[in-house]
């Protein structure tokens, strides 16, 4: 279940991304827009439609013709690992030594595994493109080398950074520096020396290389994510995206908690951010459901280190993800419960964050100005009663823009006070 979701978000991950690479380069060529005075509204793309219209039925975005893929080879010892086998995510990329896009996927992996050592796995596997690449061979030739002297990542990480110093050479020449340049790496070079020059892999390239091909692997790099395809372009915002969301579903619920508040108590939640306290008042009779699911997520520690990462100074600010993308949720929905007699025509209100009816989670707005437009849309959990000049101080913030940046607040912790 958690898988089929994490594939929906990712979907709407690459759609959101690609409607903001379609408004750029339109706004580019467009000409200047007049400068207008306008009152703050809040925005739909932001925090969804409303919660009484119909749920969004995503249209793909337009990709080249899919290639059909043969079952792959399941993992095994014959492949070159990095990190552990418990981790969350396994990367399985197949590449080109040769080829520049490899090479930028390089940079990007060894990052990411840098960062996540104990969570993230990496596979490579040589897909090297024999009839596109000349030194394609060679370097996959000199990677299985120093591989079987266990030195296989070593390698990994000198030809990439090395690449503009042999890219443009011949295949001989190529060989020859090959020999002189890995003099600074580890390794018994008399046999390195004897298996290039030897060919002691070269038919290995040629039976990855068909084996590959014939699965349906039509480009280079190719990669899946936890045995599903990552169709995004692999840049390091997509995949540290894409990550997050992952690592998440090991801790998604299956359903939503038992009711266990009381609903005549009050509530108080307090909650320290990295710039200071803020203090909610919650309001159990109007949204028990929803109260009851906050504060189980708050005692078991969701929202701790959750960044705002949705800023629109002087309107709204937005948290409750862990994976700061916008996208991650706690794995269940809430209904939606609407009480008239509560609305947001006031500053400091807490709502819950839905994308069409009954689709509330763990993540909520809290608004910084009146937005009359959105009563009776969502389910208003809570308003703020302390920190709401805290809120109010933080800068512009989108995770499509943004995601990589340290945000600029975030929650450090919850403690809930019951009266």
């Amino acid at each position: 279940m958690h898988r089929e979701k994490r594939r929906f978000l990712i979907l709407i991950w690459a759609l959101g991304s690609f409607a903001l690479l379609c408004s750029s380069a339109c706004s580019s060529l467009s000409q200047p827009p007049v400068p207008q005075t306008l009152e703050p509204t809040i925005s739909a793309a932001k925090l969804g439609p409303t919660s009484t219209s119909p749920p969004p039925s995503p249209t793909p975005m337009p990709l080249n013709p899919s290639p059909t893929l043969m079952p792959i080879t399941p993992i095994n010892d014959d492949d070159w690992s990095w990190g552990p086998d418990t981790a969350l995510a396994t990367l399985l990329v197949y590449c080109d030594f040769q080829s520049p896009y490899c090479v930028d996927l390089a940079a990007v992996i060894l990052d990411l595994a840098a960062i996540y050592p104990e969570d993230l796995r990496i596979i490579y596997r040589h897909y090297p493109l024999l009839t596109v690449h000349d030194k394609a061979s060679i370097a996959g030739q000199a990677a299985e080398s120093a591989g079987k002297q266990g030195h296989f990542w070593d390698i990994y990480s000198f030809l990439n950074r090395e690449y503009d110093g042999w890219k443009d050479l011949d295949p001989e020449s190529f060989l020859e520096w090959l020999l002189v340049a890995t003099k600074s790496l580890d390794l018994d070079h008399q046999q390195f020396e004897e298996d290039l020059r030897g060919g002691r892999f070269e038919e290995l390239m040629r039976e990855l290389f068909v084996s590959a091909y014939n699965a349906g692997i039509n480009g280079t790099p190719f990669i899946f994510l936890n045995e599903d395809w990552f169709r995004l372009n692999p840049t390091r915002l997509n995949l540290e995206a894409a990550l997050r969301l992952e690592f998440l579903s090991s801790r998604m619920y299956e359903s939503p908690p038992e009711m266990a508040i009381d609903p005549e108590a009050a509530y108080l939640v307090h909650m320290q951010l990295n710039i200071g306290e803020v203090v909610l008042q919650l309001f159990p009779k109007s949204a028990p459901r929803t109260v009851n699911s906050f504060v189980f997520l708050a005692e078991n520690g969701w929202f701790n280190s959750n960044p705002f990462h949705l800023v629109t100074p002087g309107i709204f600010v937005q948290t409750g993800d862990p994976t700061g993308t916008g996208l991650g949720g706690p794995g269940y929905f809430l209904p939606d419960e609407i009480d008239r007699d509560l609305d947001f025509n006031q500053s400091g209100i807490a709502a819950l964050t839905s994308t069409g009816p009954n689709t509330n989670g763990s993540q909520f707005f809290i608004t910084l100005s009146p937005l009359p437009e959105l009563n009776g849309t969502r389910t208003i959990f809570g308003r703020v009663v302390k920190g709401l000049d805290l809120l109010l101080d933080l800068k512009l913030r989108d995770p499509l823009e943004d995601l990589l940046t340290p945000p600029q607040a975030y929650i450090e912790s919850i403690r809930i006070e019951v009266k």
